[in-house]
């Protein structure tokens, strides 16, 4: 587990309900509420949308390069 502000692009992170995906974007604010973090998967294999918040934690499965 990570500060959802430590995640950073190509990261690998895990949902609560336990689905995964490689942070290719990472997106600032969410329904106009600062305090979320959105950590987008949109590649050829999925797209998915993982939510944080600010002073929450993540789970990080690998870090990315």
């Amino acid at each position: 587990m990570v500060p959802a502000e430590e995640v950073r692009v190509g990261d690998r992170v895990r949902g609560a309900d336990g689905s995964e995906l490689t942070v290719t974007r990472i997106d600032h604010g969410l329904l106009g509420m600062d305090e979320y973090i959105a950590f987008v998967e949109d590649s050829d294999e999925q797209w998915l949308k993982l939510t944080g918040r600010r002073g929450g934690e993540i789970d990080v499965v690998a870090r990315g390069d």
